[in-house]
């Protein structure tokens, strides 16, 4: 379906608006951020490169994905790359940091363990944090929200594949 990767962005953004019902937390003070690059000595924590031009610089990665209710906290964020982070995507950490190979590899893996070892974190979820009646709610929401944006792409559909 041509023109419709903003329909895609789109429903990604709304749907994580709406996990931030579940998982709030979603800033960390700065002097955090920074505490947790310089204890990766300042380096992706997946690919052990420093920020550049062709990686785009050094951002926070959500271990356990926003997509999934991760939070953003210390026991859920590591340094690394934009490359790296949007090549993960909804990965598991472990899986995709093997896929990186290079030397160094076991110490990466370490250093991401002792972090999250040092930094305990559960990720929420809809049915520990909602009520019945608000998990009630929270499901409406998406079951319309999935609805609003399927008439939006059939009306699109209908209007430019015509």
């Amino acid at each position: 379906m041509a023109g419709t990767k903003h329909f895609t962005r789109m429903h990604y953004h709304v749907s994580r608006g709406l996990r931030e019902i579940v998982a709030p937390r979603q800033t960390m003070p700065n002097k955090e951020w920074e505490e947790i690059k310089r204890s990766f000595g300042e380096k992706c924590a997946y690919c052990g490169q420093v920020a550049s031009k062709e990686n785009r610089g050094i951002v926070a990665d959500h271990v356990i994905p926003a997509t999934e209710f991760g939070e953003f906290v210390k026991g859920n964020i590591v340094p690394a790359c934009q490359t790296c982070n949007d090549s993960r995507g909804n990965k598991c950490w472990r899986e995709f940091i093997i896929t990186k190979q290079g030397s160094g590899l076991a110490d990466r893996i370490a250093k991401i363990e002792q972090h999250l070892e040092a930094n305990p974190y559960t990720a929420p979820t809809p049915e520990t944090v909602l009520s019945a009646q608000e998990l009630k709610k929270y499901s409406q929401l998406l079951e319309q929200w999935d609805d609003i944006n399927a008439k939006a792409k059939e009306l699109y559909n209908s209007k430019h594949n015509s």
